[in-house]
């Protein structure tokens, strides 16, 4: 008879040393914590007015059909999308939240040896994605605080690191939770500074809390950087 099985003994490497993600606190815990009421927190992306009336409505008329599994092509949603934002939809990925995209991007296009850039304090989920692929993270290091966005990212830092093994440099744009951004210019200028085996995954899932002026038009920069 087998004896009790360590699972983790058989996992792949780098998922044996991962850690576990800890989450933004309940808006719950935090007023318990602190003693306060009132509170608007931003830290996870959520919006704080709740969602909108038609959404609710959308998602009661959809609760009829909950019993069948649902369209695994998605050719519904990425048909409204593509009109929306004028581009094919084979151009369009779905996933459960970002964190499952930036995953599923992870293990498509890193394995063991190759490495991937990210900033000094970048989203943590860069690092648990390129680290179970047994890829070689390279964590740059972030400005200083003198600089004019400090702690945000230092794109010399991003180049210094990139080399022939790189396969994918991550950049939050605007940064959670430094609150740093890259101007459009500055942003497009680094991306065609890369040679044409990376790929750059510009993570915008805090897009809507920048200043329209600092905000790139990125997909109109596909037909560049395709």
């Amino acid at each position: 008879m087998r004896g009790p099985v360590d699972f983790s003994r058989l996992a792949a490497a780098g998922v044996r040393g991962l850690q576990p993600y800890v989450p933004g606190k309940p808006i719950a815990e935090l007023e318990r914590e602190f003693g306060v009421s009132d509170v608007l927190k931003l830290a996870s992306n959520e919006n704080p007015l709740g969602p909108p009336k038609e959404s609710l409505e959308a998602i009661r008329v959809a609760l009829r059909g909950v019993a069948l599994y649902p369209d695994g092509a998605c050719y519904e949603i990425k048909r409204a999308l593509a009109a929306r934002l004028a581009m094919p939809p084979e151009c369009i990925t779905l996933g459960n939240g970002s964190n499952e995209v930036l995953s599923v991007i992870a293990e498509t296009f890193l394995g063991p040896g190759d490495e991937a850039v990210y900033s000094e304090f970048g989203f943590v989920v860069y690092a648990l994605a390129v680290q179970a692929t047994g890829a070689i993270p390279r964590v740059a290091p972030a400005n200083g605080e003198q600089d004019s966005q400090p702690l945000g990212h230092c794109l010399e830092a991003f180049s210094a690191l990139t080399n022939a093994r790189t396969r994918l440099v991550f950049i939050a744009n605007p940064n959670n939770p430094t609150g740093t951004w890259l101007e459009p210019a500055v942003l497009r200028g680094f991306i065609g500074s890369l040679p044409d085996h990376v790929l750059v995954v510009v993570d915008e899932a805090y897009r809507e809390y920048m200043h329209p002026d600092s905000c790139p038009d990125t997909l109109d920069w596909l037909a560049e950087f395709p």
